[in-house]
């Protein structure tokens, strides 16, 4: 099995990126002014946007018939006003954009300044009433933008957030920075673990369109109870775990049943027996901190 732009890559690539500019821009020029005067004296945390951007991101899965998108919702349903939720993912690909709006609810998300400028993406993020995170922010300003993305959680609106802060540059997941989790323990949302194997689908720093396949695995949620008592820093450690573990898991069910699925190459597999290596010493550390989760009962579709 070899590692090659193929002519079907070409073909996806350039099937996938035509239909997202032209969805991009028909909602952008087309539907998004209409909807935003429509709505722009009552709607006021821009829902209906966010709304119609996760209705053009469903047009592309149904429109983009190459596609063949492995989704396991695990039961989740949307949050209730009043139910706090942090939708915690990792970055492994330009395509979790889109992929994200799979999460139930009207998703918001944080996302650094540079992207704010994007043509068409990082507009429309901003016109959503998304959070930007501005370079060399004070520590005034972080406290302001938390207050905000409580605010909108406590209306039942998730917030997505990637805490590796960047995409994955082999597919591992990489170290969290803590902000997510001091968000979720102040404001006292809970956390559901999401895991994405997308990498392969646009690898960063290419174009190509690899992997029509790409995999979601929302995990349990975790409630606020269950951690509350967890400092942010063990609270990071306990949450990459079992999303390394979750991953590893996705990704072995993948090597199984898929028979061109690039984790089977060589290179990959040493890259996915070092995270599998890594795991082992996050479990014994996590162990012997004893940084676990209270016994606390839930339901994943809660």
């Amino acid at each position: 099995m070899k590692d090659n732009v193929t002519i079907a890559h070409v073909f996806y690539t350039i099937y996938g990126w035509g239909l997202f500019i032209i969805i991009n821009v028909l909602q952008f020029f087309v539907f998004m002014p209409i909807v935003f005067i429509l709505t722009f004296p009552f709607d006021r945390n821009r829902i209906c946007i966010t709304y119609l951007t996760k209705l053009f991101s469903n047009l592309f899965h149904l429109v983009y018939l190459s596609e063949k998108l492995n989704y396991d919702r695990n039961n989740l349903n949307p949050p209730k006003k009043g139910e706090k939720r942090i939708y915690v993912i990792n970055h492994a690909s330009q395509y979790d954009v889109i992929l994200m709006y799979k999460m139930p609810g009207a998703v918001k998300f944080l996302f650094k300044q540079k992207w704010a400028t994007l043509p068409l993406v990082g507009w429309m993020a901003v016109i959503a009433g998304n959070i930007v995170l501005k370079d060399n922010s004070k520590a005034a300003d972080t406290i302001a933008l938390f207050k905000k993305a409580e605010h909108l959680m406590e209306k039942g609106y998730p917030f997505v957030i990637y805490p590796e802060g960047t995409r994955s540059r082999d597919g591992k997941i990489g170290q969290f920075f803590h902000g997510t989790f001091k968000l979720a323990l102040d404001g006292g949302a809970d956390i559901v673990p999401v895991v994405f194997d997308t990498w392969n689908s646009i690898r960063p720093g290419a174009l190509w369109i690899r992997d029509i396949r790409p995999t979601i695995k929302i995990l349990d949620t975790i409630k606020y109870d269950e951690f509350k008592h967890l400092n942010y820093v063990k609270l990071s450690n306990l949450i990459r775990e079992k999303m390394i573990e979750g991953l590893i898991e996705l990704r072995k069910k993948r090597i199984e049943n898929e028979k061109n699925y690039y984790r089977k190459i060589q290179k990959f597999v040493e890259i996915d027996r070092e995270a599998e290596d890594e795991l082992k010493k996050i479990k014994e550390y996590n162990i012997k901190k004893n940084i676990t989760l209270s016994k606390t009962p839930h339901s994943p579709s809660s």
